[in-house]
């Protein structure tokens, strides 16, 4: 559900800014702006309920999204990790709601930083646990967590405009969230209602990797003689 949420969030934004009474720029402006509850000369967003309410319900289903991926990623410290600043980031996307810009700008940046650097951390976090047995999707990972860092340090130099550095900073997550989740869920088909059709894809590398996610087993309930096969594949 976190990445069918993740397209329609940014359909929100499209629908939002066109109903602005005032000319929105996605270069110049900020997602935020979306959601001011009031009017002025420079911002006035009438549909500013729908752009909250799709943070609010986007940062429940990145809760659910991480509960839901947990079971791929391997056990240890750092899935804890991942899991807990997935949660950090649940939270200032809602908060982000929660707090409009207008509410004061330490309110809402408050709310709304915590989110900004914890989503590069998860991405980073995703990539090295991915990189020893699903290669392309770590590479996928450090791919999108990348863009997010040069969009943040570009934001910080003020070397693009405030809309574009924000979206270049913000956007790698939700687009990692919606081509991971629509992966999961072929790969849940293929292993099921799709189990007795060929796939000839172009590209097997990232797709095939992408299509062959399922829940990680236990390593104690895994054989032995399974252990040192997955072993000599994944080198």
């Amino acid at each position: 559900m976190a990445w069918v949420l993740s397209i329609l969030y940014l359909l929100v934004e499209v629908f939002t800014a066109v109903a602005w009474k005032t000319p929105y720029s996605f270069a110049r402006d900020s997602i935020s702006s979306l959601g001011v509850t009031t009017c002025s000369a420079d911002s006035c967003s009438p549909l500013h309920d729908v752009m909250n309410a799709a943070f609010m319900i986007l940062g429940a289903l990145t809760i659910l999204g991480a509960a839901l991926l947990h079971k791929y990623i391997p056990d240890g410290r750092a899935k804890k990790w991942i899991l807990g600043l997935a949660l950090v980031v649940a939270l200032s996307t809602a908060a982000t709601g929660m707090f409009p810009a207008n509410d004061g700008t330490f309110v809402h940046w408050t709310a709304v930083l915590p989110g900004f650097v914890a989503r590069h951390a998860v991405l980073v976090l995703i990539a090295i646990q991915f990189w020893n047995h699903r290669r392309w999707i770590a590479v996928w990972s450090g791919l999108c967590a990348a863009t997010g860092i040069v969009g943040a340090v570009l934001l910080l130099a003020r070397t693009l405009t405030f809309g574009l550095g924000e979206r270049l900073t913000l956007y790698p997550l939700p687009m990692w969230m919606a081509v991971t989740g629509v992966a999961a869920l072929l790969a849940l088909m293929r292993r099921t209602v799709l189990k007795n059709v060929e796939f000839t894809l172009p590209g097997h590398g990232f797709i095939t990797a992408l299509l062959s996610l399922r829940p990680r087993r236990s390593l104690q309930s895994v054989p032995t003689d399974v252990l040192a096969a997955r072993a000599k594949t994944s080198v």
